[in-house]
């Protein structure tokens, strides 16, 4: 869980997942909650995956700007046949 409340707007935290080393598809369940004291824009939830150890890349999955009512469940199925190892 990574809670950003009390935190300076700009401030970005980052949570791993372990390596997945299988060349298959997986499914990654997690839910998020959005929420800021003005009802404004409460900031974004980029995922990410990072292959073979390389660079961050583009995002396969964000949401943004969106004030949720209670937690909210997201699913992805994310694929990787070639290379060999991967992280999200």
């Amino acid at each position: 869980m990574v809670n950003s409340s009390g935190r300076a707007s700009g401030q970005k935290a980052h949570l791993l997942l372990p390596t997945l080393k299988e060349n298959d598809t997986h499914c990654i369940d997690f839910h998020y909650y959005f929420s800021s004291r003005d009802r404004s824009s409460p900031g974004a939830l980029n995922v990410y995956v990072k292959v073979n150890g390389g660079p961050q890349g583009n995002p396969v999955w964000n949401v943004s700007g969106v004030v949720t009512e209670g937690w909210v469940k997201a699913e992805l199925a994310i694929s990787t046949f070639w290379p060999h190892f991967y992280q999200i």
